[in-house]
C-alpha cells in the first residue's frame, strides 16, 4: 500500500478501527465468519481481539474488540457502520444467508452506483455490504 503525502494534518493510512463490546470473541467470530478475516488474541491483552482484514500477506486493516464491561447494546440505523466494498453482492449475501445471519433485505440498486444489503454485527453496528455497478 502507497503511503500518502505526510503534509500535515493528512493520514498515511487507515491501522484499525475500535469497537466496543461486552463480549470481544463473539464478535471476533462474526467477523471471521462474514469476511473470512484472521484474528489475533496475542496482541493487545485479554481485553481485546483484532481482526484482521485481507489475506495474510497484506494485513492492513484491523478491526479490534475491545472489551468493556459496561457495554450497552444499542439498535443502530442501517447507515451507521461499516461499508465493505466486494466484487460480488449477491454471492455474499448468498454465503451469509447460510451462516443464518439476519439480513434486512434483499441487495438493491441505488442511484449513487451501488448495489447492497444490510446486516448487522452481534451489538447491533451495521455493516453495508456494497459492489460498485
Amino acid at each position: 500500500m502507497e503511503k500518502a503525502d505526510n503534509k500535515e494534518g493528512s493520514f498515511a493510512s487507515l491501522a484499525g478501527i475500535n469497537i466496543v463490546t461486552a463480549d470481544p470473541k463473539k464478535l471476533a467470530d462474526f467477523y471471521k465468519n462474514i469476511l473470512g478475516a484472521e484474528i489475533d488474541e496475542t496482541r493487545g491483552g485479554p481485553n481485546r481481539i483484532e481482526i484482521w482484514l485481507g489475506s495474510p500477506d497484506e494485513r492492513r486493516v484491523y478491526i479490534a474488540a475491545n472489551y468493556d464491561k459496561d457495554f450497552i447494546y444499542r439498535k443502530y440505523n442501517a447507515c451507521q457502520g461499516f461499508e465493505l466494498l466486494v466484487d460480488d453482492v449477491d454471492s455474499h449475501y448468498n454465503r451469509i444467508m447460510q451462516l443464518g445471519i439476519e439480513i434486512s433485505a434483499p441487495p438493491v440498486n441505488l442511484p449513487w452506483g451501488y448495489r447492497y444489503f444490510n446486516i448487522k454485527d452481534p451489538d447491533g453496528n451495521g455493516i453495508d455490504i456494497v459492489q460498485a455497478i
